[in-house]
């Protein structure tokens, strides 16, 4: 049937997007071999024009009526040097080609393709009325007003139907498609991710006001990186037959601790439980594993699942006692607590300090930490201990860690360290405690985590601005030029653009657009203290004071302490 006998179905009964999508894809696809061949179809491009065909649950297009389509190769009298002729019927077809997508995703069958516009047959050329009510030959992208997209239409695919109906000569920034092909590409991606490109239908106040909001916990790439660690995952803690450790060695920024949060799920869906603490070179030593592990006890008396760790309780019980002056209980209040179901005794309160206490040089205290991680993880809750900052890490903390590994009766376990590569050399200590480590048998990984390539910055950029892949390129090159992949750098640069006005929400196109050469300009610093130095610089005097008032606080504290 004729494309506009399939509109008319389409608007009698409500029509799946991805069948929709289906047919556009024939369309983009088969005009796109149209200029392959060196063809335009002109000003034929129209409803009446088109067949579309059902093959194998797919759609097939063909285009009829090749009266006016023109050859634009070997055809020196028509092409300058610059094919500026080639590239003008091509425009014209990209631009009927969006008005066609426009339809479909609607469901408006129209009889002409806009008001104001229309195809002379009788001179063969295609005729756009301007305000001023001149004509202009072969549909040249020009100042005009952009037909209504409707409402309901996915940013995704109201950002690739708005670049190939837009015909502004005035923006700074011209996202506009250049060829068919790319726009079949991007209906195929849309296609493929359909559930995330088809989610996104209406404007939120963030995006309205153009302010471009960046999940901290953005994550692309690492394919490498994430199946080694998910094998880890699967013999360390699935098989449980003994504990794995690996290290995770990357520049800052590089998305360390992202690929850590991959295995939070698997691990969830086991009723395994994650323990992660950071150590600060400014801090106590012992403290990150202390504070780790009393965070965690924290959380299991917030969430009220006390008795779906009741076992975990009792074979704690068993290996540190409940008793009031037990040693370990200065150090980790909220597990008193919880091991008191919630009360403390009266006579013996437990004090909250602000800074967790030093483990010290007890032995005994070593032994009863190794107890208590092997009474945490069993085969019911498989546990993963992850330290970040391991460049920072005390000769005692690491001695812990070295035991917990040998310990032979710790079961469904793995332990993951990141540190900075860049200061960790030869002679770093953390080198010497690892080889000591390896050299007692146990079974030491290394991952190493570097910038992200160019095609995952694309694929960011993509999902951030809700943009087709094809109209972010150019932006997510210069991005990755400048930021070279370190995905902390491209976040904040992305930022950076958005807060001067180069990267920005158009109303009236209703898709993000971008002033490419004002990008291009733009400088960055290459290291993660000086880039984020440069950043808060620029903030207000209030919220620089406020940062100030909450590095006095130490890495963590509540949200209400600033209201």
């Amino acid at each position: 049937i004729t494309l506009k006998e399939w509109l008319q179905k389409v608007q009698i009964g409500p029509v799946d997007m991805n069948v929709r999508l289906k047919a556009a894809m024939a369309i983009s696809k088969t005009l796109s071999d149209f200029h392959d061949g060196g063809v335009v179809y002109y000003n034929c491009l129209t409803p009446e024009n088109i067949i579309l065909a059902p093959v194998e649950g797919e759609y097939t297009a063909t285009f009829i009526d090749l009266s006016d389509a023109l050859i634009y190769r070997n055809d020196d009298s028509k092409i300058d040097a610059e094919g500026t002729f080639e590239n003008q019927l091509k425009d014209l077809d990209l631009q009927n080609l969006g008005l066609l997508l426009n339809q479909i995703f609607q469901a408006k069958c129209q009889t002409g393709h806009r008001a104001g516009a229309g195809h002379d047959k009788g001179g063969g050329r295609w005729q756009e009325e301007t305000k001023e009510g001149q004509d202009h030959e072969y549909g040249v992208r020009k100042r005009g007003k952009l037909p209504s997209l409707g409402e309901g239409i996915p940013l995704y695919l109201g950002t690739l139907i708005s670049a190939l109906l837009d015909t502004s000569a005035s923006m700074e920034s011209k996202v506009l498609y250049e060829s068919a092909k790319d726009v079949y590409l991007d209906l195929k991606n849309m296609a493929a991710n359909s559930n995330c490109h088809l989610r996104k239908t209406e404007l939120d106040e963030s995006t309205i006001k153009s302010r471009l909001r960046l999940r901290g916990d953005m994550f692309y790439g690492r394919q490498v990186q994430v199946s080694m660690l998910l094998h880890l995952f699967q013999s360390s803690v699935v098989v449980g037959d003994q504990p794995l450790m690996a290290t995770i060695a990357g520049y800052p920024g590089t998305g360390k601790s992202a690929l850590v949060n991959q295995i939070k799920k698997p691990l969830a869906d086991l009723n395994g439980c994650f323990i992660e603490g950071k150590f600060d070179k400014h801090a106590r030593p012992d403290a990150a594993l202390a504070s780790a592990l009393n965070s965690f006890f924290g959380k299991i008396l917030e969430s009220n699942t006390g008795n779906k760790f009741m076992s975990m309780k009792w074979r704690i019980h068993d290996v540190i006692g409940s008793g009031s002056n037990n040693i370990m209980f200065e150090f980790l209040p909220n597990l008193q607590k919880w091991m008191a179901d919630g009360c403390v005794p009266a006579d013996n309160p437990t004090k909250y300090p602000s800074g967790v206490k030093g483990i010290g040089s007890s032995h005994r205290l070593k032994f009863m930490l190794c107890k208590l991680i092997g009474a945490i993880a069993c085969r019911a809750h498989p546990l993963v201990l992850f330290l970040d900052d391991l460049q920072w890490a005390d000769d005692m903390t690491l001695d812990i860690i070295r035991m917990m590994m040998t310990d032979p009766e710790i079961r469904h376990f793995l332990f993951l360290g990141c540190y900075r590569d860049n200061e960790v050399n030869l002679s770093h200590p953390l080198k010497a405690k690892l080889k000591a480590i390896q050299k007692q048998g146990i079974s030491l990984i290394s991952i190493k985590v570097g910038p992200i390539e160019k095609e995952c910055v694309n694929t960011l950029v993509s999902e951030a601005l809700s943009m087709p892949p094809s109209l972010c390129r150019p932006l997510s090159d210069v991005v990755h030029s400048k930021t070279g992949g370190i995905i902390l750098f491209v976040l904040r640069f992305l930022a950076s653009l958005n807060d001067d006005g180069d990267l920005w929400f158009s109303m009236s196109n209703r898709r993000w657009v971008y002033n490419l050469e004002g990008i291009k300009l733009k400088e960055i610093h290459d290291d993660v203290v000086s880039h984020m130095t440069q950043h808060m610089k620029s903030l207000s005097k209030t919220m620089q004071m406020g940062l100030k008032f909450a590095s006095c606080l130490g890495p963590r504290f509540g949200s209400t302490v600033l209201e």
